[in-house]
């Protein structure tokens, strides 16, 4: 393998790392999602798409625990403030990663003979 080979696929992964949070970012609806228990009429639970007045509870699957709540306009602000974080994060990984495509294509491409 080549050095040329080597720095390219290198700076590959930052491109598709980029891509990857870069689409999900343009690909996040603004409807709120709930991803504990929205406590719904009664004894009844569900997790998902929320709807105005509904309140999520937060809970960490993991450990068993609430973690607090969060209302519907509070879940919508925190996933907006999640995509524009994203955006952001695939925008320079993106972006550095392109940046060292490019400077290795031009740098190490072919030589070119003089005539």
């Amino acid at each position: 393998m080549s050095l040329r080979g080597l720095l390219l696929g290198l700076f590959a992964v930052p491109v598709v790392v980029g891509g990857y949070f870069l689409a999900a970012a343009a690909t996040a609806d603004g409807t709120p999602r709930c991803d504990g228990i929205i406590q719904e009429y009664g004894d009844a639970e569900r997790s998902g798409p929320m709807k105005p007045g509904e309140t999520c509870d937060l809970y960490d699957f993991a450990d068993g625990r609430s973690s607090g709540t969060r209302t519907y306009e509070q879940q919508k602000k925190a996933q907006e403030e999640a995509r524009s974080s994203d955006l952001r994060t695939g925008g320079l990984w993106f972006g550095y990663g392109a940046t060292g495509v490019l400077v290795v294509v031009g740098r190490l491409g072919p030589k070119r003979r003089r005539a």
